[in-house]
């Protein structure tokens, strides 16, 4: 059944925001055991716990080991749930590199964030992906409420 396993056992959630807030749970869930390379109960939804999810992404990059689509979805719903409980938004549909965009809308304003591409990105390319990097670059668009793309 693998370490995932437990996600084929899951109902189809009613939104994609409904789903991508459990698909966060489980990434956090996924570290909770003993001997986990990170700290679970830290993965608060704070922009300070990305850096646990980049130290994970780190670990694959390290090895050059694949990083598994399962952790790859896991990963990237737990930093778009972090930016979404940050800074609200919606769900879109995207590209093959980001099937999933968030959608933050300060004012008259559209933020695209295109998280799924730089998860991947930080377990192949290294550090030059950082993921708090590329999350400190969300707060100042949405002050200015400066329509951009981030990814």
């Amino acid at each position: 059944m693998g370490i995932f396993g437990f996600l084929r056992k899951k109902k189809m959630p009613p939104t994609i925001e409904a789903g991508m807030a459990s698909q966060a749970e489980d990434f956090i869930a996924a570290f909770s055991a003993d001997g986990s390379p990170i700290d679970a109960s830290k993965l608060d939804y704070s922009a300070a716990s990305l850096t646990l999810v980049d130290q994970v992404l780190d670990d694959f990059y390290r090895r050059q080991a694949p990083l598994p689509d399962d952790l790859h979805f896991l990963a990237s719903a737990y930093v778009f749930e972090t930016a979404r409980r940050e800074f609200g938004g919606r769900y879109m549909r995207g590209d093959d590199d980001n099937p999933f965009v968030l959608v933050i809308e300060p004012g008259d304003a559209q933020i695209g964030v295109f998280v799924m591409g730089k998860v991947k990105g930080r377990a192949v390319n290294g550090p030059e992906d950082s993921l708090p990097f590329f999350y400190e670059g969300i707060a100042p668009l949405v002050t200015r409420g400066e329509s951009a793309t981030l990814i």
